[in-house]
């Protein structure tokens, strides 16, 4: 009866011993579960940080590229200059600056060690560091022992873990464009056939606006959405007569494009008092007059002249129209897409033949349009680059 007693009594020693040792493991098991769900709210934050600031100075670098000359902007050797830099990196300290982090406010970044002007690969997913002609920048927002202080534990401290660092990066790159343009972006009367660019047209490629009608004329004039009638009044022009035309204001009618109109178009862009409207590429239609519309290379001259720069190119951008062939465009015709060019030549009729209109197109120019939400992709217009960035890791 006695060592039965006395089994027991061992037995129950050692639940209690069990159980002293399981609420242990519990205790700090749930200690380590709040000090750990505190870290990743705290890196949850650190990415809103991160995000909202490379944002912000990916803007920056768009501003910047977006103030140079199209021949700057296209040399692919330019590196940022100091000044370039510190602007960029002074847009994302203050904006980081606005934000918090758990119990730290005014959140600081250490723009040597924390940001990176870099180029990102939208093929490979990969950054590579560099200030040559960057496209994309890398940033940390992080608090640990060298910024902004590491987070205190709750609990973790009965192990000896007092504190810990958390961080978080994200990347922003200026992709392509191919959203919705801004108004006023197209500013040229002109436009390229779809199919001009399922050929072998690249980058840099030779095309005639005139002749039209070929494979190297793959091109039409438009007069953007104005309507001919009544007083031929351009809608858009803010210039002398004021909007009237087009749309049926001012007496205006629905009769597609003629010279007359297009000729009004052209003084009016000209005269720098013509608001074109903005393009939504596979919406948008513009109204093509087929033909060389040889009445309006006098006009045409004369805005080639005033816009031309010292080497005698006139940058312009011109809508992508939709079609399968390079025949003269007549009537409404979807807009499809949008690319800079580069006017090198415009020489009105001579005697009875065709006025000359000879032109380059370039795809390394930036564009006030949105940026294409699928920029990775074969075939379609080639869009220029947006100076507007978006999230890319």
């Amino acid at each position: 009866m006695n060592i039965k007693k006395s089994k027991l009594f061992n037995q129950k020693g050692v639940t209690a011993v069990n159980v002293a040792l399981m609420a242990g493991v519990l205790v700090g098991m749930s200690a380590i579960a709040i000090d750990v769900g505190h870290a990743l709210v705290t890196r949850t934050q650190l990415q809103s940080v991160a995000d909202s600031a490379v944002l912000a100075a990916a803007r920056q670098l768009g501003l910047t590229y977006m103030g140079l000359t199209q021949d700057e902007q296209q040399d692919m050797g330019r590196a940022l200059t100091g000044d370039e830099q510190a602007q960029i990196l002074a847009m994302a300290s203050a904006t980081a600056y606005e934000n918090a982090a758990s119990d730290v406010h005014n959140m600081s970044l250490d723009t040597g060690q924390d940001i990176q002007f870099g180029t990102w690969d939208f093929n490979a997913h990969t950054f590579t560091p560099g200030i040559t002609r960057p496209n994309a920048i890398q940033l940390s927002a992080r608090r640990d022992g060298n910024q902004n202080g590491p987070i205190s534990t709750f609990f973790a401290g009965l192990f000896g873990i007092n504190t810990m660092d958390v961080s978080a990066v994200s990347v922003a790159a200026l992709g392509t464009a191919g959203g919705p343009s801004a108004p006023g972006a197209v500013n040229a009367p002109f436009g390229i056939s779809e199919d001009w660019f399922t050929g072998t047209a690249a980058c840099g490629s030779q095309i005639t606006f005139s002749p039209t009608g070929t494979q190297g004329g793959c091109a039409g004039w438009h007069q953007f959405d104005e309507q001919s009638g009544g007083g031929n009044t351009p809608q858009n022009c803010n210039g002398a007569g004021g909007p009237g035309g087009g749309d049926g204001g001012g007496g205006g009618g629905n009769g597609g494009a003629n010279a007359h109109m297009m000729d009004q178009v052209i003084e009016c862009l000209e005269a720098e008092s013509y608001d074109s409207p903005p393009i939504d590429p596979g919406y948008t239609q513009f109204e093509f007059t087929g033909g060389e519309v040889a009445s309006a290379f006098p006009e045409l001259e004369d805005l080639y002249d005033s816009q031309k720069d010292a080497n005698g190119d006139w940058y312009i951008s011109v809508p992508v129209y939709e079609a399968n062939n390079c025949a003269n465009p007549s009537g409404p015709i979807t807009i499809v897409g949008y690319a800079n060019v580069k006017v090198t030549t415009v020489q009105p009729p001579q005697g009875n033949g065709d006025g000359l209109i000879e032109a380059e197109v370039q795809c390394d120019t930036y564009f006030d349009a949105a940026p294409d939400p699928n920029p990775i992709g074969g075939g379609g217009a080639p869009t220029p680059l947006s100076p507007y960035p978006r999230l890319v890791s």
